[in-house]
């Protein structure tokens, strides 16, 4: 159970990544949200089957790499909406935003996810394809990837088995062959002591799809680590356009 909750950790974020949070109660777009989301929805939407393969193509050269598929992370759903909610966030109001609770429903998204653990305790990176089969998911994540607005929750604490950890979050300036592009970085403490447990994520859309590549863990050099993210991220987007 202690290792399944493992897995659970890394899957719920990955789903966060997907934007689709509160997609049922915003209001409609504006006409120009509207325009540009008819736009980003002229290829079709990759079934379940293409996103997987993409994933796989991702990791093809990691060893211990497992891929989760739409049907696993769904069966999955239950356990990881178990494991948020009973996080405790501070302050409260940011609980939505950092866990993003209602995106662990992937109705009309296909997606898969892959993580790799590295050499060093706590270290991994997290590759994630969502293909957008919902028009209304996939404009609300491209208004929380444009808009950039952390709400004022760049600082925050979570508490979950006991275990208090604080966090401070911030959106990073960064660029990518995708559409759209958005970097964020997480760091955690403990007790005043930084744990390797922050992250540097980036995030692309292309189309109907979004690809994001996350790395945790402890990071010696901020640019050079982003720019390895980014290199991957532009693998996958390229793997996107030959899917498409």
């Amino acid at each position: 159970m202690k290792k399944r909750s493992l897995w659970l950790l890394p899957l719920a974020g990955a789903l966060a990544l997907t934007g689709c949070a509160d997609a049922g109660t915003d209001a409609p777009a504006a006409s120009g949200d509207a325009q540009a989301t008819q736009e980003a929805v002229a290829a079709e939407p990759l079934d379940a089957a293409a996103v997987k393969t993409i994933v796989e193509k991702l990791v093809a050269d990691e060893s211990g790499a497992q891929v989760i598929d739409s049907a696993a992370i769904a069966e999955s759903l239950p356990q990881a909406k178990k494991l948020v909610e009973s996080m405790k966030i501070e302050p409260a109001e940011c609980a939505d935003l950092v866990v993003q609770q209602s995106s662990l429903d992937i109705t009309g998204i296909n997606m898969a996810t892959a993580i790799v653990a590295g050499e060093k305790t706590g270290e991994s990176t997290s590759y994630s394809v969502a293909s957008y089969e919902d028009d209304a998911k996939l404009a609300t994540a491209k208004k929380a990837a444009e808009t950039k607005d952390l709400q004022g929750c760049d600082k925050f604490s979570m508490e979950m088995q006991g275990m208090k950890l604080n966090a401070t979050a911030e959106i990073l300036d960064a660029t990518s062959d995708a559409d759209l592009t958005v970097a964020t970085k997480s760091n955690i403490s403990m007790d005043g002591k930084e744990v390797p447990m922050g992250s540097l994520t980036l995030q692309g859309f292309v189309g109907p799809n979004m690809v994001s590549v996350a790395y945790s863990g402890e990071v010696e050099d901020e640019k050079t680590k982003l720019d390895e993210l980014t290199k991957e991220l532009n693998v996958a987007v390229a793997e996107l356009n030959k899917a498409q």
